[in-house]
């Protein structure tokens, strides 16, 4: 799967977590602070998996 797209539907389980809590009446400040968080832990922990392209042995 493409790493766009895993980044793309990760940062939007966070959003829809996050919605659900508020709309369940979480408190907004710990709502903020955990979406920082989560976002920030989403985003560097997808781009630290994705795969590196492996160089050919023909490339120069």
């Amino acid at each position: 799967m493409n790493w766009r797209l895993k980044l793309a539907l990760m940062n939007l389980a966070v959003v829809a977590a996050l919605y659900y809590r508020w709309r369940l009446g979480a408190p907004v400040v710990p709502l903020v602070i955990a979406g920082v968080v989560m976002f920030l832990l989403v985003n560097v922990l997808v781009l630290l998996t994705r795969k590196k392209p492996v160089p050919s042995k023909y490339s120069k």
